[in-house]
């Protein structure tokens, strides 16, 4: 009887040892485990942390009037490179090229050919834009810039040749003033639409007739790659917590 009660008495300190083992190991696994998830919580929140300055790069691709003797639609290409305050306050430069061919058939004499009236401008702009409003899925906000830059016109027949008829001017400088709109309705965080308009004044004419004052606008998707840049870093950081915790939980 004595070494049966003695058996039995090992046999439930073997348990409790174990069991003990087994609570210490399974805790020390969640507590791994716990502070996985704590770091992998602090590095998100730091990713999207509020900034007070933000880097401002755009893609500015808009639509535009001249006149040469009509109203003529233009396309003004540009990419605006600043900073954004407090997410309110947008300030930067802009650049901006236009080139056009308007094609035209004068009455010069017995002279009725076909001619091209070439144009290339380019122009640099400090902007300034003020958003007014700023939800969850609009931003309204109204913009300014000045801007300083060059043009030159050229007429050409149909073969490229210059025509000796009409005055070629030479590279001249322009100043310009412009103001407008700009509305943009968020469907995602880095996904949305964006319509903006305005007028942009130059003022004067040049020697072809050509007058640079005319309003803008623009409708087009805008995407929002600071903010795929940061979902990307967090789906990263959330595959490796995945990954650590697999190992932990296989005993690696």
């Amino acid at each position: 009887m004595r070494k049966k009660i003695n058996f039995t008495y090992f046999t439930l300190a073997f348990v409790f040892v174990v069991a003990c083992g087994h609570e210490s190991f399974s805790q020390s696994k969640q507590a791994k485990i716990d502070s996985l998830h704590a770091k992998f919580v602090a590095d998100s929140a730091y990713l999207y942390r509020y900034k007070k300055y933000k880097f401002l790069l755009a893609i500015d691709t808009r639509n535009s009037f001249i006149r040469t003797g009509d109203k003529t639609p233009v396309d003004v290409n540009g990419i605006q490179l600043g900073v954004i305050v407090d997410g309110k306050h947008n300030i930067g430069l802009g650049f901006y090229s236009i080139s056009h061919i308007q094609k035209t058939t004068p009455v010069v004499g017995d002279n009725q050919k076909p001619l091209n009236v070439n144009l290339k401008l380019g122009y640099t702009t400090v902007f300034y834009e003020y958003m007014f409003v700023d939800t969850k899925r609009w931003e309204i906000g109204v913009l300014g810039e000045i801007g300083w830059g060059s043009y030159q016109t050229t007429v050409t027949d149909s073969a490229g040749k210059r025509d000796p008829t009409f005055k070629d001017t030479l590279q001249r400088g322009i100043a310009l003033f412009g103001a407008g709109l700009d509305v943009s309705l968020k469907i995602w965080t880095w996904l949305g639409f964006n319509a903006m308009g305005g007028y942009r004044i130059v003022g004067g004419d040049e020697p072809n007739k050509v007058n640079f004052n005319g309003a803008f606008y623009s409708v087009g998707v805008q995407v929002h790659f600071g903010e795929l840049r940061r979902m990307y870093r967090v789906g990263v950081k959330r595959r490796l917590y995945k990954s650590q915790v697999e190992k932990i939980n296989k005993g690696k």
